[in-house]
């Protein structure tokens, strides 16, 4: 899909509005997640998502070279990160299954590049709701309206597909998907499900938080010392005057082993 077309729409007064919320809830969502490395998955550096730290690396990735390049971005597939496993302290993907060829590749490339205990957030397009209606009966079909608008509870399942732990969806900008930005400013009477935290399916985007969770590993074989026979003396007052001393005999714990040494 057509990245550089959403990423254009995001810059129109409705992506604009939709874009300013998007950011306040995933500055809500950071001030959870700890450490220093940081990484976004975006359209455009003057599009990110995520607040800027003080401290640590915060690489982006663009599917694209852009013209903003002040955060260096890094250009991937976001099914193919250049990244070490377990590496990241939390990824945003911001719009990203719903422009990605394989959205959940895309996702699995998120969770394998974040450290166990490090969280993925997801930012995707809601399809319940006025932007769903609008989406399904528009008669253009360009962006954004040409993207997946992905469920968050397929989403959600994904994830914890992946051994994740999938925190319930918040759902903003409840705003309809039409005017430009001084109607939407008009329109901003309609937000009072998402100041106030309700969770209700029907806003204009989702914001899903999955924290990675590593299983503990179970060794199918115990780790046994290796067993070898000793022979030492042992004190025994107890001996008849014919025998100097007595020895200790060890026997194998292995079935291949067994067997007893004089």
């Amino acid at each position: 899909m057509n990245s550089e077309a959403f990423a254009h729409w995001l810059r129109t007064g409705l992506g604009s509005a939709l874009l300013n919320q998007e950011q306040a809830c995933v500055a809500t969502a950071m001030t959870r997640v700890f450490g220093t490395r940081h990484l976004e998955i975006g359209l455009s550096s003057a599009l990110a998502v995520t607040p800027r730290l003080p401290a640590g690396q915060q690489p982006q990735v663009l599917p694209a070279v852009s013209s903003d390049t002040d955060r260096g971005p890094v250009i991937a597939r976001p099914e193919e990160l250049p990244f070490h496993d377990d590496w990241m302290d939390s990824v945003v993907l911001h719009h990203t299954l719903d422009l990605a060829e394989d959205p959940r590749q895309a996702l699995r490339e998120a969770v394998r590049v974040v450290r166990s205990g490090g969280q993925v957030i997801v930012i995707g397009l809601n399809p319940i709701g006025l932007w769903g209606l609008r989406r399904l009966f528009g008669l253009r079909r360009d962006a954004p309206w040409n993207s997946r608008f992905l469920l968050a509870r397929r989403v959600q399942d994904w994830a914890q597909v992946l051994g994740c732990c999938v925190a319930p969806a918040r759902y903003g900008f409840f705003r309809p998907p039409v005017g430009g930005r001084r109607l939407q400013t008009r329109l901003a009477f309609l937000e009072p499900f998402y100041e106030r935290g309700i969770q209700v399916p029907f806003g204009g985007f989702y914001c899903l938080v999955a924290e990675k969770r590593d299983a503990a590993r179970i060794p199918l074989r115990p780790v046994m010392p290796d067993p070898r026979v000793a022979s030492m003396p042992v004190a025994n007052r107890n001996v008849s005057p014919g025998m100097g001393r007595a020895r200790l005999r060890v026997v194998s714990s292995r079935p291949d082993e067994g067997g007893e040494n004089a």
